[in-house]
């Protein structure tokens, strides 16, 4: 059985939702199918902040952002509660689409290591500097990791 989206065209996510170079297409609950619509619009070329908070691409989304030439020129990515797993990581790490990312926000996502190791080891995504784990926990490639609670 497919399964129904709320959003007909990539229009319908955009809409209220692009300030300049910035996409704030958190909490919206994106499945895979809608995120495609993103994929697919070379309107995505323009951003360089790219929230995606709390929406639902799963390791296959993510794997399929990562592939996304339209997103080149992304600096900031927030995937914070999106089901990513380190498999979804290793993808990332993997991406040649994104060698402008430097800030990266992975919260409420089911991380073990793997896919963080990845992160810090990619060869393709050197301008990586910052990226947010779990509450509390930022690492910074050049620095290791850092603990700040946040109450």
């Amino acid at each position: 059985m497919a399964q129904r989206t709320k959003f007909k065209d990539v229009e319908s996510i955009f809409e209220g939702r692009l300030r300049g170079n910035q996409a704030m297409l958190s909490g919206l609950h994106l499945t895979v199918d809608e995120a495609r619509l993103l994929w697919q619009a070379p309107r995505m070329k323009e951003v360089s902040w790219l929230d995606l908070d709390d929406n639902r691409l799963g390791d296959e989304g993510v794997a399929e952002l990562a592939q996304c030439e339209f997103l080149e020129n992304v600096q900031y990515l927030n995937l914070n509660n999106n089901g990513i797993t380190d498999a979804g990581l290793r993808k990332l790490a993997e991406s040649k689409c994104l060698s402008k990312l430097k800030r990266l926000h992975l919260k409420g996502n089911s991380i073990e290591g793997p896919g963080v190791i990845a992160l810090f080891e990619s060869q393709t995504l050197d301008g990586l500097a910052t990226f947010q784990v779990n509450d509390g926990w930022t690492c910074k490639k050049r620095e290791g990791w850092r603990y700040n609670p946040q109450f």
